[in-house]
């Protein structure tokens, strides 16, 4: 039994020096060692450019943490992938130096998904995962939701219907505006036709949006895109229609 725990006694031992030995010799030579660069990679799903190179490395230097230079046992990861976050179109961040003594940057922006116009006079996005994003003036095109949508609304309701047009590619092509009224009811403005979509509210948008394309198919192609004032698939199993007078 003595000879059991002595031979455990010394394998343990044994570890413990090789990861004191390994950590000890990696540190003291990353003393001698300079970084030579940043290899940077951006990750954005849908292809929109929003973050790029140049205002990755102007974030660096404007919080002193360029790495490039310095030796590698004085970069601090952590503080890098902090300050990176601080951007509000910077999603995930992971940081860390490669055999190749360089600094590696993995950064996934966040997709907004809506533009929202409030009654209120607010003008913010909406990200894929129903956070509030303030930066203004993105280059990019987004349907626009208009009317009284607070701040909880527009990360709950109103990214459900987002995201059921995001995933057909008959609405994507077809919703020009989400309006929202008074009551909460929301209402879609189509690019083509002349006349409104009521969806009412965000329970089962996806049945809904089913509903109106069957009703697209089998109604509107027969009897003309600009016979009915609106088109509500509010109710259950409905399709609701209001002519023209």
């Amino acid at each position: 039994m003595l000879k059991k725990i002595l031979s455990i006694l010394a394998v343990v031992t044994m570890a413990g020096y090789l990861v004191y030995a390994v950590t000890g010799m990696t540190d003291s030579h990353e003393q001698d060692r300079m970084c030579k660069g940043i290899d940077l990679h951006i990750t954005d799903s849908l292809h929109f450019d929003l973050i790029d190179e140049g205002m990755i490395m102007t974030l660096l230097q404007e919080h002193s943490l360029d790495p490039v230079g310095l030796t590698l046992d004085v970069i601090d990861l952590e503080a890098i992938e902090s300050a990176l976050r601080l951007h509000p179109l910077v999603g995930k961040v992971q940081c860390y130096k490669t055999g190749g003594d360089m600094v590696r940057i993995n950064i996934s922006s966040k997709v907004p998904l809506v533009r929202v116009l409030n009654n209120r006079g607010q003008d913010f996005y909406v990200d894929s995962h129903g956070e509030i994003l303030s930066q203004h003036s993105l280059a990019v095109q987004l349907p626009v939701a208009t009317g009284y949508i607070d701040r909880r609304f527009a990360s709950d309701e109103l990214l459900k219907v987002v995201n059921a047009i995001e995933h057909s590619d008959f609405w994507k092509a077809q919703v020009e505006q989400i309006n929202v009224t008074r009551e909460g009811q929301i209402e879609m403005v189509p690019r083509v036709g002349d006349h409104l979509l009521i969806l009412g509210t965000a329970d089962n948008v996806e049945q809904k949006l089913e509903r109106l394309r069957n009703f697209y198919a089998k109604g509107l192609d027969n009897v003309g895109w600009n016979k009915y004032r609106s088109i509500s698939v509010a109710y259950e199993n409905q399709v609701v229609c209001k002519k023209r007078k």
